[in-house]
């Protein structure tokens, strides 16, 4: 027997010794059951316990998708498969049944957008509630478990909130007569005489970013001053009148004059910024990114930092070639991009290759996600804390030992929990069930004196109270904990 066989004989083995999964026993005992009500009271027993859990049903990195209909024709389309696919190949139909199923392995810390093709048009899994957020109205969102969900997107009562301020800003220029809403959005405490000034970041599609079922862009900057990941910064949030002439097309120079020109001096002069390139950052998604990478470069006395949310250069790439062929700029490059997106990321990854090369900082990160407001949201934050971080000032030495209240709390997966140290010593933090059990040691050695923050990820955990509990010599304290899966 030659190896080749050897191996598919050795893993054939290997499978049949393994468990079952509840959704494999299903498809086996189907195959034994002729009479079709036999085989749909089988179904509808497995879906009443698959229900208690979640659907989509995930088994380590295999998803099965499951949608019951009597229609003929039933197919799936997602990032995954760029959504195209999805008028091609149907998927998985027990005979005589209103079962259809798909399966795939995914990456642990997956997530996308995904629906079931029906009779011409997309449908929403109606057994997953997590509506999504892309261009398909009709999407469910899916994220795998080792997927961090963004906890800086969501609104918290005890984070201060700063004020969002309107205005009609009109331009006339090459025999264009627009007025466009600029919404500027000041930081909590925001001070008009503060020393310096505010760095301000100008958002592209700034609807898109400002809207909850957009990037949540407020709650983010919110959280991010509050939890000092970022410092105070000035926002502003800018739509276009034709997204495809001027990003994309033969109205890009003159949005670009207007935006580089006329906005940023309008920002300038309401409010206390800091007037130099270092301290504007243009940031936009998709075609967005193509018209903030074309404003960087172009006017890069204006704008030393640009962030690229699944920056979109097809079809004329006349953006890409100008920053590839062009003579260098003094800018700052931070690109984010999904595996989900082609041909996007592969235009990211040779944009990013060309420009470190030329000497640019270029910056990036890469997701197994697809092109939508999901995605983008979520890295937000990654942008603004390269740009723009936190710098403390000198540690002050905390005048009292505190534990304070995790945050987000309910929480799934990630909190963070922050405490005061008053005098250095030995410090224990721990995580321990509703009975007292000891779960997980977070801190075990000796600290100095401050102010102290830890991520904890459950991981693992199931979903209920828990409590966590900070030991020193001269101080004990615990608080109470929600997790949420």
């Amino acid at each position: 027997m030659n190896l080749l066989l050897r191996v598919i004989l050795l893993m054939f083995c290997i499978q049949k010794l393994l468990p079952q999964t509840p959704f494999e026993s299903l498809l086996s005992t189907l195959d034994t059951v002729s009479s079709p009500a036999n085989k749909q009271s089988h179904i509808d027993s497995f879906m009443t316990q698959a229900r208690l859990g979640s659907i989509p049903i995930i088994n380590d990195s295999i998803v099965t998708f499951i949608h019951l209909t009597n229609e003929e024709n039933v197919a799936i389309g997602g990032d995954f498969n760029n959504w195209a696919a999805s008028f091609k190949r149907p998927i998985n139909h027990v005979d005589s049944t209103n079962l259809w199923y798909h399966q795939q392995v995914f990456e642990p810390n997956a997530r996308f957008d995904y629906a079931f093709f029906i009779d011409s048009e997309f449908v929403r899994d109606r057994e997953n509630p997590r509506s999504a957020t892309g261009y398909i109205s009709a999407a469910s969102e899916l994220a795998m478990p080792d997927y961090e969900h963004p906890w800086e997107i969501e609104f918290n009562e005890s984070v201060p909130e700063g004020h969002l301020e309107t205005a009609l800003l009109e331009y006339f220029a090459n025999d264009i007569d627009k007025a466009y809403r600029v919404n500027t959005y000041l930081p909590p405490g925001y001070d008009s005489l503060k020393e310096g000034g505010y760095p301000v970041v100008y958002f592209q599609d700034g609807s898109g970013y400002l809207s909850q079922s957009g990037a949540r862009a407020k709650n983010i900057i919110n959280n991010l001053i509050f939890y000092q990941e970022i410092e105070p910064l000035i926002s502003v949030y800018v739509n276009p009148h034709n997204r495809g002439l001027e990003y994309l097309m033969g109205q890009k120079d003159t949005y670009a004059e207007f935006f580089a020109r006329h906005l940023t001096a309008h920002i300038d002069s309401m409010y206390n910024t800091i007037e130099s390139p270092e301290g504007r950052l243009v940031v936009g998604p998709s075609y967005g990114g193509n018209i903030s990478a074309y404003i960087a470069y172009q006017y890069s006395a204006i704008f030393g930092n640009c962030g690229l949310n699944s920056a979109a250069f097809r079809p004329s790439y006349d953006v890409f070639r100008l920053l590839a062929d062009g003579p260098p700029k003094n800018v700052d490059f931070y690109a984010i991009w999904g595996t989900y997106e082609h041909p996007i990321h592969l235009d990211l990854r040779a944009l990013r290759d060309i420009l470190l090369d030329k000497g640019y900082t270029f910056n990036w990160a890469e997701y197994p996600e697809g092109h939508n407001w999901g995605f983008w949201r979520a890295r937000v934050d990654d942008i603004l804390k390269y740009f723009y971080p936190y710098i403390e000032d000198e540690p002050v030495i905390p005048q009292k030992f505190a534990l304070r209240q995790n945050y987000p709390n309910p929480f799934n997966p990630i909190t963070k929990i922050s405490y005061d140290l008053k005098q250095a010593g030995s410090v224990s933090l721990k995580i321990y069930d509703v009975l007292g059990r000891e779960i997980i040691t977070l801190i075990e050695n000796h600290q100095n004196s401050g102010s102290y923050q830890i991520t904890f990820s459950a991981g693992d955990l199931a979903s209920g109270v828990y409590f966590y509990r900070l030991d020193t010599e001269y101080y004990s304290g615990v608080r109470k904990m929600l997790l949420l899966k």
